[in-house]
């Protein structure tokens, strides 16, 4: 059997991934990359039932699950070139079907796929900005304060900044969630399945690492305000050498 292989999904541009493909090849260590364009362009046998996904790309080489080893998911959107130029609406209806094939794809992998799609999105998981921080919690994370507005009128969240514009959850910008601006620098720890980059405490590296799992991601970075975590960002740059080495590392091991 060919040796299983690191399939990272990235569109051009991701220098992240330029990076930790650099490092993978570099270790000998069998990777591909994949983006969307050119997953719309293979040619697909899925059948989630039984019997996997085989999907030939458009260079001839052939990936099925069993030469899978561990998919690094960093795509940001789905963009189908070939509908560009067609009506909205078959433009969303492509999508939307593209969209149900990769997720169906990649949730029944029987390999670790770094952050996971969610029930109808293959770029990742979303959770309510609530859910995440009650996890935390539950993790025995410190949290920042947040505020819950059903009016902003006459100044109500002056001086707050609206939650939703970090990475996690994305598209969670709801109208009424707020918190206090941050107050001191904002420093991340990365996570890769059980090692926690950036934490010297064992015990708050154990809480990291137990509530990214919870979260279902295997890998992300987490933002915080001092003691309190302010954000999950479960795209985040790995350009940052030791950060990039922390994540070949993972990689090659969970293959």
């Amino acid at each position: 059997m060919a040796a299983r292989v690191v399939l990272i999904l990235a569109d051009p541009g991701d220098v992240s991934s330029d990076v930790v493909g650099a490092g993978l090849a570099a270790r000998a260590c069998p990777v591909r990359r994949v983006g969307v364009a050119e997953l719309a362009r293979a040619r697909w046998h899925h059948a989630p039932e039984g019997g996997g996904t085989a999907l030939t790309l458009p260079d001839g080489v052939c990936l099925d699950d069993d030469r899978i080893g561990v998919v690094l998911n960093r795509l940001d959107r789905i963009d189908l070139p070939r509908f560009a130029a067609a009506p909205a609406d078959d433009r969303d209806y492509a999508a939307a079907e593209f969209t149900a094939l990769l997720t169906s794809w990649l949730g029944g992998l029987a390999v670790p796929v770094a952050n996971p799609p969610g029930d109808d999105d293959p770029v990742g998981a979303s959770r309510h900005p609530l859910g995440w921080r009650v996890l935390a919690r539950d993790h025995g994370l410190t949290v920042g304060d947040f505020v819950v507005a059903s009016s902003v009128r006459g100044g109500a969240c002056a001086g707050l900044e609206r939650l939703g514009d970090g990475g996690f959850p994305r598209g969670s910008a709801v109208a009424g969630w707020y918190r206090p601006r941050g107050g001191s620098a904002r420093r991340h720890v990365w996570i890769f399945g059980e090692a926690c980059l950036g934490v010297a405490d064992p015990v708050l590296a154990a809480r990291c690492v137990g509530f990214v799992a919870a979260l279902g991601l295997r890998y992300a970075a987490l933002g915080f305000e001092g003691e309190a975590l302010a954000d999950v960002l479960p795209r985040p740059p790995l350009d940052d050498p030791a950060v990039a080495a922390a994540c070949v590392d993972w990689l090659e091991a969970a293959r």
